[in-house]
């Protein structure tokens, strides 16, 4: 359709209003005194449906302050709003000569309220849409009963597609941004919380060796000095052979237990030799009265790698294979078990991987020693993924991926070792 020239150069206004502007609210003020020399108001609004489902919209406006800017920061259901009957495409517009008796308006549940507060009486709402869907309406009003007609909402909608496309993208621009920020924020109280969970960590790691360090030295060696002392009183009362023996037997096991619990606290075959041969050793040791024999295979392709790690950050990877192969040992029933060190890109990866039984239907991955893996890997930013077993086979598979420092070099895998 031809516009008169008056009408063109009102609109290339707006439109020079709209430049430079950041703020969908400041964008839609800036344009507010232009719109007014092609339909007078007193008040002015676009009401916005939210991009997710449409069921929520926000208003911004100028005029009269009502309570509909609350919605800017709490947005109000699209199906309270007055202008619901165009927002859901029941009517094309609306135009009526007194908003305040205009029954369209009012319905239960209608946020309404700045209609009497504000007196709007003569009202236009048009659709502004995108691609032909309706994303909101603009809404214009004036206190005075009967001041617009069919022409003014025309005009309306001219303006409403002028503004509808900027106003959109400043909208999806500015949640974009927030998301940005929530996002950074997110990554920033994660780094905080792993630091001060890696330190924790690194405390209790500390007091466990001190721990581990005095009942090594003192309990131990308490116990052992009344082993001595059992031996010699058995010698001296030979009588009492019997009730010696058993006191022996039970010193003696005290002392075998004690010596498994301050080894857990602190690994010395982790501490000496590194993660691979702590792992060997303690998959030896889980696997050692099992029958059938389990055959068990220890694959490095890592070329050393796997033991380039500060103490801490070994010994939570240590804790969670060695749960991955306690789990294995007590509950797989598996023939064979293949525990893998490998390198992709930054990450390195222990996998622990079994032929036997699986998890079942009714095992939870978020409880006991399976929660505490989790747990552990995500206090040193580790991922961690429990899945289907060895290839073409049934059973478990537990792969731990850790960021390292620097990109390693993939070397050449070494021969497998069979451990049992």
């Amino acid at each position: 359709m031809d516009l008169p020239e008056s009408l063109v150069d009102r609109l290339v206004a707006i439109s020079q209003a709209l430049a430079g502007q950041t703020e969908p609210g400041e964008a839609f003020r800036a344009t507010a005194a232009e719109v007014s020399q092609l339909i007078p108001y007193d008040h002015i609004d676009i009401a916005v449906m939210s991009e997710e489902d449409g069921n929520m919209h926000l208003v911004y406006e100028v005029g009269p302050k009502t309570s509909w800017s609350s919605s800017v920061t709490k947005p109000f259901p699209t199906d309270s709003s007055p202008a619901r009957l165009v927002l859901r495409e029941i009517e094309p517009y609306l135009l009526t000569d007194d908003a305040v008796s205009d029954q369209r308006f009012h319905f239960e549940g209608a946020l309404d309220g700045p209609i009497y507060a504000a007196q709007l009486r003569s009202r236009i709402i048009v659709p502004m849409k995108i691609r032909g869907n309706i994303v909101g309406s603009l809404n214009i009003s004036r206190q005075v009963p009967g001041c617009y007609n069919e022409d003014d909402v025309k005009l309306a909608q001219i303006c409403a597609d002028l503004l509808t496309p900027y106003i959109m993208a400043l909208i999806q621009s500015q949640a974009a941004r927030r998301a940005t920020l929530a996002e950074r924020r997110s990554r920033r109280r994660e780094r905080q919380l792993r630091i001060g969970a890696s330190r924790l960590t690194q405390d209790m790691d500390k007091q466990s060796r001190r721990l581990a360090m005095d009942l090594h030295d003192q309990t131990l060696g308490d116990l052992a000095r009344i082993s001595r002392h059992v031996a010699t009183m058995k010698v001296a009362h030979p009588s009492l052979q019997n009730d010696f023996d058993e006191l022996e037997q039970m010193v003696t096991g005290c002392l075998t237990e004690l010596r498994g619990i301050v080894d857990d606290m602190q690994p010395s075959v982790l501490q000496f030799f590194g993660l691979r041969d702590a792992l060997e050793a303690h998959a030896l040791k889980a696997f050692q009265y099992t029958v059938p024999k389990v055959d068990v295979r220890i694959i490095d392709l890592t070329g050393g790698a796997v033991d380039d790690l500060k103490d801490p950050e070994r010994t939570v990877l240590y804790r969670i294979a060695q749960e991955a192969i306690n789990n294995c040992s007590k509950h797989s029933g598996a023939r064979e078990v293949e525990i893998i060190f490998s390198t992709f890109g930054e990450n390195l990866r222990i996998t622990v991987g079994d032929d036997g039984r699986g998890l079942g239907a009714g095992v939870s991955l978020e409880q006991g020693g399976m929660s505490n893996m989790h747990t552990r890997a995500a206090l040193i930013g580790a991922r961690l993924r429990i899945e289907s077993g060895l290839p073409q086979a049934s059973g478990t598979r537990v792969i731990l991926d850790y960021r390292l420092k620097e990109t390693p070099i993939h070397p050449p895998a070494i021969p497998n070792r069979r451990l049992a």
